[in-house]
C-alpha cells in the first residue's frame, strides 16, 4: 500500500519485443504487435530504451554489469519496477533476485482503478547472506490500468537487481482491446450511515485519488454511504514527514522533524467541505515510516539516535501533525490511532525500530504524547490486526493496561481482516474483553472479509456478513461501545486484496451480496440466492494427489508458489511450495464437499524448516490437524484427523511450515472417516 506513478508508453512496449527468448502472444486488433507471455527487465538497456524497467519512487538507477544499482531512496517503497500493463485480467508470477543491505525486500504491485491508485503487497523475502530471492503469484483486477510490479525494501538502504521478470501464469486472458466496465450510480443504492445510524458510524478507508479523480462516481459512493473516513495512507509518517527538508538540514530539525500534508490536504478538505468526520490513521507505526528518522543526523550509515533524541523527535511530531490538522480542520478529525501494530505475531512486542531506539515503553510514550497535545474531544485508539486471537490477545491487554490506567487511551481498533472462517460470537468476545478490561470504546477499524472459496463464494460471503454484522448488533445492543465501523476499502478492485474479493461493492459501484447481508442485518429479510446458485454437494469420495500427472487440484493460499518437481516420496514427483509473504503462505486444499464429516488426512511432507503442518483455515483458531517434525532432507509421514461442522459454507485446509523455507509434498489422501 504505497506511492508512486508509472505510465507505460508505446516505445516501451516494443521494446519488450527485443528481447531474446520471450513467448509472444497476439495482441488482438489493437495493432501489430504482440504481448510477451514474460517480460524480463534487460539491465544493459536504460529506462525508456527497450530495457523494460523504470525508476520507481524517489530512487537513483544505474547500470552496471548487467545488473540494477538502486541507490538514494527517500523512501522504502522507491526503487525500480517493471510495467505490465496488458496484463490486466489475468494472474502473473513474479520473481526477482537482489543483493542489499535491508534485512528484507518485498514485490509489490501498483495499478490504478478508474483514476483511483491501489497497492498489494504480493511476496517477500528475507536477506540470507546479503542476497534476497523472491517469487510471488498476484491477480490484477480485468479493470485494472497502467499496472506495474515494483521491488521495495523494509528499509530505505541500496539494493541491487540482478533479475526481475513477470509472466502470465497459465492461459493468457487478451483484455488489449477490452474496454474496462461502465461504473454504476452509487446514488441509487440505500445508505449503510443511514441504516446503521442508530448503533455506529459506519466508514471507509479511501485513498486521496479519489477525491481528485474527475470521475465523480467514487465520492458519490462515500458521501452516500459512509459517515467516517480514513485516509489509507496519507497520514501516514512517509507521507507526513519532509525527507528533503529534514536530511538538507539535520541540525535545524534535530529535535523537531519537519512536516509537510501535501498528500493528505485533498482527503481533508472532501471532509471539511461535506461535513464528513475523519480517523486520523496512523502516527507511530513500525510500517512505512522512514528509516532515516531513527538516526542521527538523519542518516541511515550513521549511529541509531539515542532514546531520549527519539522521545524528543516522537513528541514533536506527534505534537506537530495533531496540532497541525486541529488548526486547519478543526473538528474534522475525531479520533487517531496512535500506536499501530505493536503486538508481535510470535508473542510480546514487535522489534522495530521505536522499540530499538526508545525501548519497551515506546507505546506507553507515544499515547502519552498524544494525550498531552490531543484536543480533549479527539480519542486515543491502539489498533492492530488478529487481535480477536487469544493469544495475541493477552499481548495487547497487557501492553496496554498500563496505558488505561494512566488515562491515556480511549478505544481499541480491532483491524479484522477476516475471512467466513471467523465465528462471529468469538470475535464479538473479544472486543467485549477488550471493552471490559481496559474500559475503553471499540471501533472497527479496517473490516474486509475474504469470500470463501465455495461454489457461490459471493452468496456464501453475504450470508456471513449477514451472520456477523446480526452479532455485532445484538452486542452492541447488549452494552458493548462499539461506535464505529470502517470497511478497508470502497470496492473490491480497489482493495490490498483484490484477489479475495473482501469488500462490499463490486469495481462498477454496484452492490454485492455482502453489502445486502450488511443490510440484511439490520432490515430484516434474506440475502437473494442467485440464478446461476449451485446446490452443495457432498461428496465422500477420498480426495488423493501423488502428482505423477504433474498436475494439483490445489492451489496457494495467499502468495505462495507451487511447483511439480522431482524427487518424489515413492515416484519420481512431488509438490514443491515455496516463496509468499508468510510461513502460513501454503499449499491450500477445499474440503468443503466434505461438510458434515470427519475426515482424516495422510500425506509425506520434508523441508528443511524444523515442523511443518497440515491446519484447518478457520480464522481466528486454525487448529493443527497434523503438525511433524521435519528439518532434514529425508521425507516424513503424517496424519491426523479433523471433524467439519454441519453448516459450514466453505473450508480449506493447508499445509505449512514453520519458517519460509520450501517444503515437498507428496502422496497426500484425505477420506472420511465418520
Amino acid at each position: 500500500m504505497k506511492k508512486g506513478l508509472v505510465k507505460v508508453v508505446a516505445g516501451l512496449l516494443a521494446g519488450m519485443l527485443l528481447l531474446g527468448g520471450c513467448d509472444l502472444i497476439p495482441k488482438g486488433t489493437d495493432g501489430p504487435h504482440e504481448v510477451p507471455l514474460t517480460i524480463a527487465a534487460d539491465f544493459t538497456k536504460k529506462e525508456g530504451k527497450g530495457g523494460n524497467w523504470v525508476t520507481y519512487g524517489d530512487a537513483k538507477v544505474t547500470l552496471k554489469d548487467g545488473k540494477a544499482v538502486v541507490t538514494d531512496r527517500k523512501a522504502s517503497n522507491a526503487g525500480i519496477a517493471v510495467p505490465c500493463p496488458d496484463y490486466r485480467g489475468n494472474t502473473i508470477v513474479t520473481s526477482a533476485e537482489a543483493t542489499t543491505e535491508n534485512d528484507s525486500l518485498t514485490l509489490s504491485m501498483r495499478y490504478e482503478i478508474f483514476g483511483n491508485v491501489t497497492y498489494v503487497n504480493i511476496a517477500g523475502g528475507a536477506n540470507e547472506g546479503g542476497s534476497v530471492s523472491i517469487t510471488g503469484r498476484v491477480e490484477i483486477p480485468a479493470n485494472a490500468e497502467n499496472a506495474l510490479i515494483y521491488l521495495e525494501a523494509n528499509d530505505v538502504r541500496d539494493y541491487t537487481v540482478s533479475s526481475f521478470t513477470v509472466s502470465i501464469d497459465g492461459e493468457f486472458n487478451d483484455l488489449t482491446s477490452v474496454p474496462v466496465e461502465s461504473l454504476q450510480d452509487p446514488t441509487q443504492t440505500a445508505s449503510l450511515a443511514a441504516a446503521y445510524a442508530d448503533y455506529f458510524k459506519f466508514g471507509v478507508a479511501s485513498p486521496a485519488t479519489v477525491m481528485t479523480n474527475p470521475n465523480d462516481g467514487f465520492r458519490k459512493l462515500v458521501l452516500t454511504q459512509f459517515n467516517s473516513v480514513t485516509p489509507e495512507n496519507e497520514l501516514k509518517p512517509e507521507n507526513v514527514l519532509d525527507a528533503a527538508a529534514c536530511k538538507g538540514d539535520p541540525a535545524k530539525y534535530n529535535e523537531a522533524p519537519a512536516v509537510h500534508f501535501d498528500a493528505a490536504k485533498p482527503i481533508l478538505d472532501f471532509c471539511k467541505e461535506n461535513g464528513i468526520q475523519m480517523r486520523g490513521h496512523t502516527l507511530v507505526w513500525y510500517s512505512q515510516t522512514p528509516s532515516w528518522l531513527f538516526y542521527e543526523n538523519y542518516d541511515v550509515n550513521g549511529n541509531l539516535a539515542s532514546r531520549d533524541l527519539m522521545l524528543k523527535r516522537m513528541e514533536n511530531y506527534i505534537d506537530s501533525v495533531i496540532n497541525w490538522c486541529e488548526t486547519n480542520y478543526p473538528g474534522v478529525i475525531y479520533a487517531w490511532d496512535v500506536v499501530n501494530e505493536a503486538a508481535a505475531d510470535d508473542g510480546g512486542m514487535r522489534d522495530c525500530y521505536w522499540k530499538q531506539t526508545i525501548g519497551d515503553d515506546y507505546v506507553e510514550k507515544a499515547f502519552e504524547f498524544a494525550r498531552k497535545h490531543a484536543p480533549a474531544n479527539v480519542q486515543l485508539f491502539y489498533n492492530d490486526y488478529n487481535e480477536y486471537q487469544t493469544s495475541k490477545q493477552e499481548d495487547i491487554l497487557n501492553m496496554l493496561k498500563p496505558i488505561a490506567a494512566a488515562g491515556n487511551i480511549d478505544g481499541m481498533g480491532m483491524q479484522s481482516h477476516i475471512n467466513s472462517g471467523l465465528d462471529p460470537e468469538n470475535y464479538v468476545g473479544a472486543a467485549k474483553r477488550y471493552a471490559d478490561e481496559l474500559g475503553v470504546i471499540i471501533h472497527i477499524t479496517e473490516l474486509d472479509v475474504a469470500a470463501p472459496k465455495s461454489l457461490n463464494p459471493m452468496y456464501d460471503q453475504g450470508v456471513y456478513m449477514k451472520k456477523l454484522f446480526t452479532a455485532i448488533i445484538e452486542a452492541d445492543k447488549a452494552g458493548l461501545p462499539i461506535e464505529c465501523v470502517t470497511v478497508w476499502g470502497l470496492t473490491d478492485d480497489m482493495s490490498w486484496k483484490s484477489a479475495a474479493k473482501p469488500l462490499l461493492f463490486y469495481g462498477n459501484l454496484s452492490p454485492k451480496p455482502a453489502y445486502e447481508g450488511v443490510m440484511c442485518a439490520v432490515n430484516g429479510g434474506e440475502v437473494a440466492k442467485p440464478a446461476d446458485y449451485q446446490e452443495p454437494v457432498v461428496d465422500t469420495t477420498p480426495f488423493v494427489e501423488d502428482y505423477e500427472d504433474q498436475k494439483h487440484i490445489g492451489g496457494p493460499r495467499y502468495s505462495s508458489v507451487q511447483k511439480i518437481v522431482q524427487g518424489g516420496y515413492e515416484s519420481d514427483y512431488c509438490l514443491e511450495n515455496s516463496e509468499g509473504y508468510a510461513e502460513y503462505d501454503g499449499y491450500s486444499i477445499d474440503v468443503t464437499n466434505y461438510v458434515g464429516h470427519t475426515i482424516k488426512v495422510s500425506f509425506a511432507i520434508k523441508s528443511k524448516a524444523g515442523t511443518c503442518k497440515c491446519t484447518a483455515d478457520i480464522d481466528g483458531t486454525w487448529p493443527t490437524i497434523a503438525e511433524v517434525q521435519t528439518g532434514t532432507d529425508e521425507w516424513v509421514l503424517g496424519e491426523g484427523e479433523f471433524t467439519i461442522e454441519e453448516g459450514t459454507a466453505s473450508l480449506s485446509i493447508y499445509f505449512e511450515s514453520v519458517d519460509m523455507n520450501p517444503f515437498y509434498l507428496d502422496n497426500v489422501k484425505i477420506e472420511v472417516v465418520g
